[in-house]
């Protein structure tokens, strides 16, 4: 069942707005009994109402205040976030989490996305899951999680791709594959500064399940992942000066004035067309592949996010195998913003080490509240992007296929095997 996320939402921001006015009445009051008592030289037989005064006196009571705190991992210069019973805002969603969460670094974990290794489980924890070529014209993702507790099972894993560990080191996130290209291990050996990465085809903390046949049953869960990042030595929370903020989100669900994308297909080539279709009820993107449902095995629930951005970056090969690609996340670049059966046409620029997003005017883009979906594209191939509208009918089997490519299997170029 889908459930209504943005009412839940809004039902959230109304408690702690109808709190935080019951905080500013009495305070009002509170403030109204000093003044009115405070004074000594007033008479009992006074009958006229006491005057507020708005002088300081160096007598009177400390001034009665709301505390307010920064998460210094999400806002921008002006901004604060109100800490709630508990809760702070999630830098990468917007969304409302346990404060035991605030500045904690997150998880950026490899999954395999071949039809041998549907469906995944546990990747609808991610608040983030990009999505990018490797070779054999199959796709790999990257989730990236920041309550990463409490998993029993997530995968199946697969081996990194050099700008795969590049993107997860914009978000300070730690790291974690099984195996790797020779160019990720270069830059897990050393050759990118301030990686911290877990590979797990030669450390403990992963583990193989028998109801699939190698490589797609690497698995890893909360217990391994915490064991390693202790074992290692890496921090939890974000390393001074390793972290900005890259995203920006509105208060609450506010549509956009673009063009209509109730369904969003994502054309890599004739046998890789994932797409997404929204559904208003639920204000969300819901993915589909392979020509049917893309389903979280942990929840048994469709993946659904909503946002989607589409990245167009340059992809080439590389001079010494040339079947592996890089792709160039420096300068800047163009795409697509999706939210709420809208799209609308964005920038992207590459800034003292983070990406962040904007609007053709050159504002920051201001994303609603909720998870995120970023397909990685080639921008050469710009007409693989297609949007529809609900009033044009389109034939599921005509956007995606049975098979995900020439190949389901990568290891000849991976250390994972």
């Amino acid at each position: 069942m889908r459930v209504d996320r943005g009412d839940r939402q809004n039902k959230t921001i109304n408690k702690i707005r109808n709190k935080i006015g019951r905080i500013s009445a009495m305070m009002l009051v509170s403030a109204f009994l000093l003044t009115g008592c405070g004074n000594s030289e007033e008479t009992e037989s006074s009958s006229a109402v006491p005057s507020v005064s708005t002088e300081a006196s160096s007598e009177e009571l400390p001034a009665v205040t709301l505390t307010v705190k920064d998460t210094p991992a999400m806002q921008d210069a002006n901004k604060v976030s109100l800490a709630k019973d508990g809760m702070v805002k999630n830098p990468l969603t917007g969304l409302w989490i346990d404060e035991s969460y605030e500045n904690m670094r997150p998880i950026s974990i490899q999954i395999s996305n071949v039809l041998p290794a549907i469906p995944q489980i546990g990747i609808a924890r991610a608040d983030i899951v990009y999505e990018m070529l490797v070779e054999g014209g199959i796709t790999r993702l990257n989730a990236i999680i920041t309550e990463y507790q409490g998993i029993e099972k997530l995968g199946p894993m697969r081996s990194a791709r050099h700008y795969y560990d590049r993107k997860a080191l914009e978000y300070d996130a730690i790291f974690f594959c099984w195996g790797t290209s020779i160019y990720a291990q270069a830059d897990i050996d050393g050759g990118l500064a301030n990686l911290e990465a877990v590979d797990l085809n030669w450390e403990p903390g992963g583990f193989r399940s028998d109801d699939r046949y190698a490589p797609h049953n690497a698995y890893t869960n909360s217990d391994g992942i915490n064991k390693r990042i202790e074992t290692k030595g890496f921090s939890k929370e974000h390393r001074s000066g390793l972290y900005q903020r890259m995203y920006k989100f509105n208060d609450e669900f506010t549509p956009i004035n673009g063009n209509p994308a109730d369904k969003v297909i994502t054309k890599y080539h004739n046998n890789r067309q994932p797409w997404f279709e929204y559904n208003e009820e639920d204000q969300l993107y819901y993915r589909f592949q392979y020509g049917e449902e893309q389903i979280d095995d942990e929840t048994g629930e469709q993946l659904a996010y909503t946002n989607v951005l589409i990245q167009f970056a340059k992809h080439t090969p590389m001079p010494d195998l040339p079947e592996l690609w890089d792709i160039d996340w420096t300068g800047e670049g163009d795409g697509y913003y999706c939210t709420g059966g809208k799209v609308i046409p964005v920038t992207w620029k590459y800034t003292n080490g983070v990406t962040r997003w904007y609007t053709s005017d050159g504002q920051e883009l201001s994303m609603n509240p909720g998870k995120t979906w970023i397909t990685v594209f080639q921008n050469s191939n710009r007409d693989g992007i297609v949007f529809e509208s609900a009033k044009k009918e389109v034939d599921s089997s005509e956007t995606d296929a049975s098979s995900d490519g020439s190949s389901d299997d990568d290891s000849d170029q991976d250390s994972d095997e």
